[in-house]
């Protein structure tokens, strides 16, 4: 009976699953999900004055977060009537509570209140946590973005000018984009337009070819327009427009077909597709048109050349009939595509233009005629030189019946010619010919079939065919020159020869140093390239060549690569090896980006690490489009035997940014002494740390002034932040209780405004890789992009070794909510430069069934689990 009901239940699910569109389906689930590493605990949005004006121009979602330590993406998905606005930021997170900020410009909204959805990723972007569905606040006055107050369009000239009057909130220079849609085709116009605060007018043309390349008649529809980021729907019509009215070039327009009975049978002998052509200029065309059946089989391309008059002109396209029955290609058959060409110029082209009435391939006749179509082909020896060659002559019967009495005539352009009648020459059948020739220079051949035109063919036009053979002969390669240059100098070679047959040559130079185009060869030699070279060019037309050798002597320039490195001092970012620091007792390495590798240059700012062997003892980030990184002028030193720990690095530029430094945890002490100054020696920090520049700081991992200091038990060192200069030293110290530090305060970073109060600096942690796992535990180090003084919630940077969990589901739910308007207001601009046709985008059907089985599987899924206890009964 229960059973009887489960059936009878998905009975009247499926059909009316299958009555809902795709996105009724998507709507009626909302996913939110959870996971231990991740929870969103509270979320709220509101909207700040950013720029003071008095009008709210920011909307802010601030999210409090329960998550485990690590790197996180959040992303804000906002359903705006224009489309969906997302925000995606990394943040590296430490444990247990925090907050973020998530920001919009309010001139990419278009209404007053907005569905949206958060969504949480980890580094690898599986998902970590999602909630959808969620209503914003509502905002009815805000700095709104641009507004449509009007639409116009005329026909000017050869161009139809479409005439947008917008209302924008600033003042700014933008790609704007105009599409325009047709028979689910979309052409645009665009260009670059200085935008004013207030009232604007927006006029785009679109070009004579870009209209006449729709072939539509009728009324446009102006879809949308597209200013920088933002578009604004629009889904007005233009006026009725005819492409004719656009044209200054020919064109094609209106088919019709019909089967063609040539020797009155019954069966069509071709299938005739008449099109018709405006002509505007009188003189030579070609039409290329490819017919296809509707199996996107190839049925026959056409390429036919005619004189045309001025005006209206009727061309009929004749297609071959046996082929169609041959090939039993059944209609309706499509003109995929055909091109008019003026003066070997594309002035016209429609695609998909034209669909034929219903045919049958029994409807067209079978030609039952022979085709004979003769061939050349010779041995390749004289493209070496090789006077002898061998030449095969072959007449195929390419028809579908035998011929009777072939005449098969071959000659050359000397003395040799010779002749031949087969008595018969059987359909895909053949008859061949062997002739040598002996010292030959320049050879023509020719084989002719049926020259007395005898034998009735379905194609009469390949009966001919002719080889040209020239003797080869070597290029001459001209004298090349030895050179001698200094490091640094460009070597530019122009290498030329002579071809006794013309043929196209190549060049080539035995060094890959040497770049080329065509016969120029430059070589940018560096400081490390000095030497005597010896080379050898070559020219060669594909088969034969001709070779020379030559010298290139490079001088050597010292000087100008104090650390022989290969980088020129002016170029070079890194002065100096590792063996250029003062570092007396350490084995030192150097990494900059993670790489032991010096000798390269780098432009940007980068993380720099000083190691003693495989043990950190300095690391800061270094601004190397500003300062060169001169290790030479660099210090480091540590302490000696049976000393407190200590560390001092002196000659390091960062512009008042900081360090982070190691020191060795030689004794049990809990404090350490910075002396956050310039100095030569550790001596010089006082032994009560009171003097100038001196602070106390307990190693507890808090924030004490600038500074942190936190011990890690792997490496046996204090870890110390916030150093800006370089010494440092154990002591026994331990902060006062009712005091966060002995360390000045650091300077407040500025605070912003408006909305939900001010803003300090919020730290941006970046993070290295963790470190492969051992012994269960991983390390990496962080530090904070933005620097910010009181620099807070440090990541987490030793762990135990973790699994990942799996990707969740990611699903969209949009909204449904209506804009606002504004008056109408005026300002002329200039014209776009850009008009084009766009592709159409198509959508994917088949998510529906997939969703539609998602649902029956849950209803089933719950009846059972809750009624299994009847079923046992059962």
């Amino acid at each position: 009976m229960r059973l009887g009901i489960i059936i009878f239940v998905l009975l009247l699910i499926i059909p009316s699953a299958y009555s809902l569109s795709i996105n009724e389906l998507i709507a009626k689930y909302r996913f939110s999900s959870v996971t231990p590493h991740m929870n969103v605990t509270s979320y709220t949005d509101f909207m700040i004055d950013k720029n003071s004006n008095g009008i709210n121009d920011t909307l802010i979602f601030e999210l409090e977060t329960d998550n485990t330590a690590g790197d996180f993406i959040f992303a804000i998905n906002l359903f705006d009537e224009n489309g969906i606005l997302t925000n995606e930021t990394r943040k590296t997170l430490s444990p247990g509570t925090n907050k973020l900020n998530l920001t919009f410009s309010s001139v990419l909204l278009s209404q007053e209140q907005f569905n949206y959805s958060i969504k949480v990723y980890n580094a690898s972007r599986k998902q970590k946590y999602r909630k959808d569905g969620i209503l914003t606040g509502a905002y009815k006055n805000y700095e709104e973005g641009y507004r449509i107050a009007g639409i116009a369009d005329e026909k000017i000239s050869k161009a139809l000018r479409i005439n947008i009057s917008l209302d924008s909130p600033v003042n700014g220079t933008h790609v704007t984009t105009l599409f325009l849609g047709y028979n689910n085709r979309t052409i645009f116009s665009k260009g670059s337009r200085k935008i004013k605060s207030g009232a604007n007018h927006l006029l785009f043309d679109f070009g004579n070819e870009t209209l006449k390349g729709t072939h539509f008649s009728g009324n446009f529809s102006i879809q949308s327009i597209k200013i920088g980021t933002k578009r604004i729907k629009i889904g007005a019509m233009t006026k009725s427009y005819d492409f004719m009215e656009f044209a200054e070039s020919s064109y094609l327009y209106n088919f019709s077909d019909s089967g063609i009975d040539a020797d009155g049978n019954g069966k069509f002998d071709f299938l005739e597709i008449s099109a018709s052509l405006q002509i505007l200029k009188e003189g030579g065309y070609s039409i290329i048109a490819s017919l296809y059946d509707l199996s996107e089989n190839v049925v026959e391309i056409k390429n036919i050349s005619s004189h045309f008059g001025l005006g209206k002109n009727a061309f009929p396209l004749r297609f071959n009939g046996s082929m169609l029955h041959e090939k039993k290609l059944n209609g309706p058959y499509s003109l995929k595509s055909i091109e008019l060409y003026e003066g070997g110029i594309l002035v016209d082209r429609i695609t998909d233009g034209y669909t034929t009435s219903n045919y049958n391939f029994n409807d067209f006749g079978d030609s039952g005629l022979p085709d004979i179509a003769p061939t050349i082909s010779v041995s390749g020896a004289y493209r070496y030189g090789i006077s002898n060659i061998t030449a095969n002559f072959t007449f195929y019967n390419i028809g579908s019946k035998h011929a009777f009495n072939v005449d098969s005539t071959i000659f050359d352009n000397r003395t040799f010619s010779k002749s031949n009648k087969s008595n018969i020459l059987n359909a895909n059948s053949s008859v061949l010919y062997t002739v040598t020739f002996t010292n030959i220079s320049d050879l023509e051949l020719t084989a002719i079939a049926d020259l007395a035109n005898a034998v009735e063919e379905l194609n009469e036009s390949n009966n001919a065919f002719k080889a040209v053979i020239k003797l080869n002969k070597r290029p001459i390669l001209n004298a090349v020159s030895n050179i001698t240059a200094s490091e640094t100098d460009k070597i530019v070679l122009n290498l030329s020869a002579s071809d006794p047959n013309g043929d196209n040559v190549t060049y080539s130079i035995s060094l890959s140093k040497f770049s080329n185009s065509s016969n120029i060869f430059q070589w940018n030699t560096s400081v490390a390239d000095s030497g005597n070279y010896t080379l050898e060019a070559a020219a060669s037309d594909g088969y034969l060549n001709d070779s020379l050798l030559f010298r290139i002597t490079i001088l050597d320039a010292p000087e100008k690569d104090i650390d022989d490195d290969g980088i020129e001092d002016d170029a070079d970012s890194i002065i100096g090896l590792e063996n250029s620091v003062n570092a007396s007792g350490i084995n030192l390495s150097i990494l900059v980006n993670e790489s032991r590798n010096l000798s390269k240059t780098f432009n940007h700012d980068g993380p720099v690490m000083f190691m003693d062997a495989s043990v950190p003892l300095a690391e800061f980030i270094y601004n190397f489009s500003r300062h060169k990184l001169r290790l030479n002028n660099i210090t480091l030193k540590k302490q000696s035997s049976n000393a407190a720990g200590s560390l001092l690095i002196k000659g390091v530029n960062l512009d008042g940014s900081t360090k982070t430094l190691y020191v060795d945890r030689i004794n049990l002490t809990r404090g350490i002494c910075i002396k956050d100054k310039e100095i030569s020696d550790i001596g010089e920090i006082s032994s009560n740390c009171d003097a100038g520049n001196e602070f106390k700081i307990e190693c507890d991992a808090t924030l004490q002034g600038n500074y942190t200091c936190a011990y890690n038990s792997t490496i046996n060192k204090y870890k110390i932040r916030g150093v800006k200069h370089s010494g440092i030293v154990q002591i026994d110290y331990q902060k006062p209780a009712s005091s966060p530090g002995s360390a000045p305060p650091a300077s407040s970073a500025p605070s912003s405004g408006g909305g939900g109060g001010g803003i300090g600096c919020i730290p941006d942690w970046k993070c290295s890789k963790w470190s492969e796992c051992a012994g269960g535990i991983r390390n990496r180090d962080c530090f904070d992009e933005n620097k910010c003084a009181f620099a807070s919630k440090n990541p987490v940077e030793t762990e135990q070794c973790a699994a990942e969990l799996h990707n969740l589901v990611d699903v969209i739910n949009p909204p449904d909510y209506a804009g606002k308007r504004i008056s109408r207001v005026k300002q002329s601009t200039q014209a776009p430069v850009i008009t084009g046709q766009a592709v159409k985008s198509t959508q994917n059907p088949d998510i529906g069934i997939f969703i539609i089985f998602f649902e029956v599987v849950l209803t089933v899924g719950a009846y059972l689990v809750l009624h299994s206890k009847s079923f046992e009964n059962v």
